[in-house]
């Protein structure tokens, strides 16, 4: 008689293998475009004083205007996800930004400046309104969870950022106008490369969908405990662009100190999120999804803290409260950023998972547009101020983040009592741990 186990050893290997060629190919793909888009961040404004004759006043409001052509896009980036599949608009948004890259070589004039301008906001929308649940459907029958992948996407972010800031600064010592050029070039091939990548992922993965769900209109408007958790998550977005935003405004206004500083506390954070950032996910994986936000909360109150000190001492007593901020501000993020996806993730119907984490961009959105606002509004009553504010808002959340968690709770219980009243198979205590594991709960796994 012939052996026959083999057989299904060597398919099962190679399924396995395929896989892990399929993740690769993933990663990959998210590296090249955050390297893409950290290699023109630093030029967003750069670019065209230096290639073009508008006046820096006319490009700060024509860049400033094309911002708001994105504003709309994750309401409908999400629906679209939901009804086609996120890696499909994913795919779209990779090429949006790589046609926008492209044409930055030849805008020259205000209205192709506006047009490219505005055109790369939509496609970065898009991008990051659909990336996380394309990450999601990935992770349901594949080798990671979904905290692995969420984290990924954020150290590839932040790694991207630094690696691009590196590499444009080392370009522009490079006498000429050519080199603006190349950069573009580069970026457009990085998003090209990336597109690419994801081709094989899209094809090996069908959306995740229930057959015969309903696409109601506004269920994600109508959700309390997800409104609320976004409303929380805006602190938590501006304090995660606070670090960049302030530190080099602090080192030269209010410390008087070198430029060169800013550079290496703000490389000190890329390189913790990037090299710690799996772990924290491991970390936060195994804990109550919600304590976790609360660690970063408070992480992060610490970390106002140091910085308000930093910002009112001289020089030199500023240093160790500078370097202690970008450990906590670090272990924030790393914790925060993984975490909250995966929550809003699983709080979302199967069906409306791409809606749900499409709105939650808007929480990024919101502290985008008012994180500079409220720091240069504050930094001029005292250097101090902004941060005594943020840290005071992270207070908040503490006690808002342990009431969600509760009605995470209720919901649960109340999902076990209509079960048991089904006709269900499970006896009533696999039917309980079914519901609080979320396997039956409408809501998800949280």
């Amino acid at each position: 008689m012939l052996p026959c186990s083999p057989l299904p050893r060597r398919s099962s290997m190679s399924v396995h293998s395929g896989r892990r060629a399929v993740d690769a190919s993933l990663t990959a793909s998210l590296v090249f475009v955050s390297i893409g888009s950290g290699l023109f961040l630093p030029l967003s404004l750069v670019f065209f004083v230096e290639l073009t004759d508008i006046r820096l006043s006319m490009l700060g409001v024509l860049v400033g205007l094309a911002g708001f052509t994105s504003v709309l896009v994750p309401a409908v980036a999400g629906r679209l996800a939901d009804r086609y599949g996120a890696r499909r608009l994913v795919l779209v948004a990779q090429g949006i930004q790589a046609l926008a890259y492209l044409w930055y070589a030849f805008a020259r004039d205000p209205l192709s400046v506006f047009i490219v301008t505005a055109i790369m906001s939509i496609g970065g929308r898009l991008f990051w309104s659909t990336i996380f649940a394309a990450l999601a459907d990935h992770a349901q029958d594949g080798l990671r969870p979904q905290h692995w992948w969420f984290a990924l996407a954020n150290i590839a972010r932040t790694a991207g950022i630094a690696a691009g800031g590196i590499i444009t600064g080392a370009a522009l010592t490079i006498p000429g106008t050519r080199v603006y050029i190349v950069l573009a070039l580069l970026a457009a091939s990085c998003l090209a490369g990336s597109v690419l990548l994801m081709l094989p992922v899209a094809r090996s993965r069908a959306r995740a969908r229930v057959p015969g769900a309903s696409q109601a209109q506004g269920t994600v408007l109508r959700d309390g405990r997800f409104l609320g958790l976004l409303s929380t998550n805006v602190v938590f977005a501006i304090s995660t662009l606070l670090l960049g935003l302030t530190v080099p405004v602090v080192m030269k206004t209010a410390l008087d100190g070198p430029g060169w500083v800013s550079s290496v506390v703000l490389v000190a954070n890329a390189l913790l999120i990037s090299g710690f950032g799996i772990i924290g996910a491991r970390q936060g994986g195994r804990r109550e999804p919600f304590a976790v936000l609360r660690t970063a909360a408070v992480a992060w109150v610490v970390g106002c803290a140091l910085l308000a000190f930093a910002a009112s001492s001289a020089l030199p007593f500023a240093v160790a409260p500078l370097a202690a901020a970008v450990l906590a501000f670090s272990l924030a993020e790393i914790l925060h950023a993984p975490t909250s996806v995966a929550i809003v993730s699983n709080m979302a119907p199967e069906a409306e998972r791409g809606d749900y984490l499409a709105v939650w961009q808007y929480s990024f959105m919101a502290a985008e547009i008012g994180g500079p606002i409220l720091f240069g509004t504050l930094f001029t009553l005292h250097h101090s101020t902004p941060f005594l504010v943020v840290l005071a808002l992270n207070l908040v959340t503490i006690p808002a983040l342990r009431m969600l968690g509760r009605q995470r709770g209720r919901v649960a219980l109340a999902s076990t009592e209509t079960v048991r009243r089904s006709d269900s198979p499970l006896p009533p205590s696999r039917v309980d741990q079914a519901v609080i594991g979320g396997g039956a709960t409408r809501r998800g796994r949280w």
